[in-house]
């Protein structure tokens, strides 16, 4: 779809453009792990808009044929295991701030587990 294209397109041309401030500059302007970290902001971006038009068509024609529910089931287990991780982690070492430290793995899990159940309402 034209908005589709267009989302990333301008996902790409920002990610060269930081992509050349960090080596222009030396990684002084832009530091690498800073640059890593907008990847995982474009990522998080990229996962929420090729869930939306799935559940739209779902919607609109009331129906999921065509497409697998188990592929759905194990990426919701993914999310639910990804959220675990997380909060063992916290739970280990003691600080809670690990759980809402890397906003790109919470929100993955987050977008994952609430279009999987939106899925699987669809679904069943």
């Amino acid at each position: 779809s034209p908005y589709a294209l267009g989302t990333i397109t301008a996902m790409w041309i920002s990610m060269i453009i930081v992509f050349l401030i960090t080596v222009l500059s030396g990684g002084h302007t832009i530091s690498w792990l800073r640059f890593i970290y907008y990847l995982s902001y474009i990522k998080l971006a990229i996962t929420f808009i090729k869930y939306v038009p799935q559940a739209w068509m779902n919607y609109k024609r009331k129906s999921t044929v065509g497409w697998s529910i188990g592929n759905i089931l194990l990426d919701f287990t993914g999310g639910i295991l990804s959220l675990g991780q997380m909060f063992v982690d916290s739970a280990d070492s003691g600080n809670w701030q690990i759980f809402a430290g890397d906003p790109t793995k919470m929100g993955l899990s987050v977008f994952s587990i609430g279009f999987d159940i939106l899925f699987m309402v669809q679904h069943y």
